[in-house]
């Protein structure tokens, strides 16, 4: 919630750069931490960076996507998520039983040192918000450039309280008024799902038996089974729209639990 206001206002490259540096540093805590205290410090700034990224991230490609692939590309964008998981549970199997689950943490690090170059070097600034500050030439000069509409007073975030007050009311305007409340219960039921999964299965396999490497594989798995998820279903949506694909993969996904 953060990171959605500020955004706005600071653009969004500094708070991309800004939440990567953050988790990282989370994760650097989480390596040196000699107690429950400052390891729980180090998962909460964690997961602020996180889930600062996560909306600007989507906001970033719903911007410079093209029509024709408006959600193929925000899914692309998550399968990321989803390899993320894929690597950081290979990385685990391997690091962890010879050099201690410390290294895994401090490889969670190498996003600052790797991606912060590149977001610098190569993430383009949105339209809209140098509109907004007045960087007219730069704006449109962006958007020519990903062949987007160039921006005007409509496309520009507005600054101050009553600029962020208008944008939370047009959320319930006639037009969304059901749908901004049904995307936020939809969104919520889903990262319940996948964060839930995501911590408890390892427990759960190694109750029933499994060894602690057979647990953590089938995050790898379910990992892998999202990231074709997510291409499967942008490309449908894109052709048969999201709000039939929305209520299919719910529909697919309660049946699997319910095996």
């Amino acid at each position: 919630m953060t990171a959605g206001t500020l955004t706005d206002w600071l653009g969004r490259k500094p708070l991309v750069v800004g939440s990567v540096v953050l988790f990282s540093v989370g994760s650097a805590l989480c390596a040196v931490a000699t107690g429950a205290t400052v390891f729980g410090a180090g998962r909460f700034l964690s997961g602020l960076g996180l889930g600062g990224l996560m909306p600007i991230g989507l906001a970033i490609v719903a911007e410079f996507a093209p029509p024709r692939r408006a959600a193929l590309a925000p899914a692309l964008m998550m399968t990321s998520y989803h390899a993320g998981g894929m690597a950081a549970t290979g990385i685990g199997l391997v690091i962890a039983p010879e050099h201690g689950w410390r290294w895994v943490f401090w490889a969670g690090v190498l996003p600052a040192v790797i991606a912060v170059p590149l977001v610098l070097k190569w993430l383009p600034e949105s339209p809209g918000v140098l509109f907004a500050r007045g960087r007219t030439g730069e704006a449109y000069a962006v958007a020519d450039r990903f062949r987007l509409e160039r921006p005007g007073v409509q496309q520009a975030p507005q600054a101050g309280a009553k600029g962020r007050m208008t944008a939370i009311t047009a959320l319930f305007a006639p037009g969304t008024r059901w749908a901004t409340p049904l995307l936020w219960i939809a969104s919520f039921a889903g990262l319940l799902l996948v964060y839930g999964v995501s911590t408890w299965l390892p427990e759960l396999m190694r109750a029933t038996g499994y060894s602690l490497s057979s647990s953590v594989t089938f995050l790898m798995v379910i990992n892998a089974g999202g990231i074709v998820g997510m291409l499967v279903a942008g490309r449908t949506a894109d052709r048969f729209g999201p709000v039939k694909v929305s209520a299919l993969w719910f529909v697919l996904t309660g049946s699997a639990r319910s095996c």
